[in-house]
């Protein structure tokens, strides 16, 4: 019986929820090799993996709602129409002790008229120690964004822009490594990159007429896990993380594919970021964290908390653009504490013979 487990899982984390999603978007899926069979009806997510100790596979939904911490699958939108406001997930993977492989494929539907594809690649080594996750995002569309309203300069001026002839794309690979050593557990190295571009054009007053928007960006990420200690059913596992992320183009720092590109600016109107533009410097962020990782469980919860100290600085690439310094969150609240959460129901099911 103990095989079978009706976990309620309650999950509270200041860093993301995304790890413990069903595979749905960016790194989900560096433990699908590992996980056991199970069913998840949370709040944010509905799916399964299901599988022996050589074949599995996985299908499942994950919301991808940003502006909301509970997230939604389905969303009625202001005309009456309802949206799959969520990614689609689906795998297949070989399992075994020196060696797993794994493919994987995302569609994240953004509107009627965008969605990304993220095929996926996985694979295990060293009895799972060694785990490498390479997805790539795809969007391409004619008429994504159905006219984006930016700002111009005049307070009293939004211009509207239509693009068309869209491309994007990006990647999030991840490595991880667990060396079994509790005093230094993990090593986990993160590679980032993403491109997006598309033809645009004033469709309100003609201020700018025609331009061809670009943007480019690339990031790296580490993050060393050490002194990892279990005092009764709680586990604490400090890292420390060290992230930087600039534009290699344009001004944004973290380019994704089917991401609006917010920063328009080509030094004539202030409108789009044109392949000709260029920055005074190239903007970036970089992030030092000391994260204390502190996980408690008992037979129907588990809770996971990362408080964190460390600092953020970011410059905008123009001359007459400050250099914030801080470790607050980017969102509109500027709240240096941010949470989110999940909850809801998972299943663990006994492997197939």
């Amino acid at each position: 019986m103990k095989k079978i487990l009706l976990t309620a899982m309650a999950l509270l984390t200041i860093a993301s929820a995304s790890a413990f999603g069903m595979y749905g978007d960016q790194d989900d899926w560096i433990d699908f090799l590992t996980d056991g069979n199970q069913l998840r009806a949370r709040m944010d997510q509905l799916g399964f993996v299901l599988g022996n100790n050589t074949i599995k596979g996985t299908f499942g939904l994950r919301s991808q709602v940003a502006s909301t911490a509970w997230g939604n699958i389905l969303k009625t939108g202001t005309t009456g129409n309802v949206d799959l406001t969520t990614t689609i997930s689906a795998g297949i993977g070989y399992t075994s002790e020196p060696f797993g492989i794994g493919i994987g494929y995302n569609y994240t539907y953004v509107h009627e008229r965008l969605g990304v594809h993220t095929p996926v690649l996985m694979i295990n080594a060293l009895n799972n120690n060694l785990r490498i996750v390479v997805p790539v995002q795809i969007a391409v569309s004619h008429d994504p964004f159905n006219g984006h309203g930016v700002f111009d300069g005049d307070p009293n001026n939004i211009v509207y822009v239509h693009e068309k002839d869209y491309l994007g794309v990006s990647t999030d690979i991840q490595l991880r490594y667990y060396t079994g050593i509790d005093a230094f557990n993990a090593i986990r190295v993160y590679f980032k990159y993403g491109q997006s571009g598309f033809k645009g054009e004033d469709i309100s007053n003609n201020l700018i007429g025609e331009g061809e928007a670009f943007a480019q960006s690339i990031g790296f990420e580490t993050r060393f896990y050490f002194l990892n200690t279990t005092v009764g059913n709680v586990g604490i596992n400090p890292f420390v993380k060290v992230a930087y992320n600039t534009a290699l183009v344009g001004g944004e720092t973290q380019v994704r594919a089917g991401d609006t590109i917010v920063s328009y600016n080509n030094g004539k109107n202030g409108i789009w970021a044109d392949k000709s533009s260029k920055w005074d410097k190239n903007p970036y962020d970089v992030t030092a964290q000391a994260v204390l990782g502190i996980t408690a469980n008992s037979d129907i919860v588990s809770l996971y908390v990362e408080p964190s100290l460390g600092y953020t600085a970011q410059s905008s690439g123009k001359e007459k653009g400050a250099m914030d310094v801080n470790n607050s969150n980017t969102d509109a609240s500027n709240i240096p504490v941010h949470f989110e959460t999940t909850t809801g129901i998972t299943w663990y099911l006994p492997a197939f013979n």
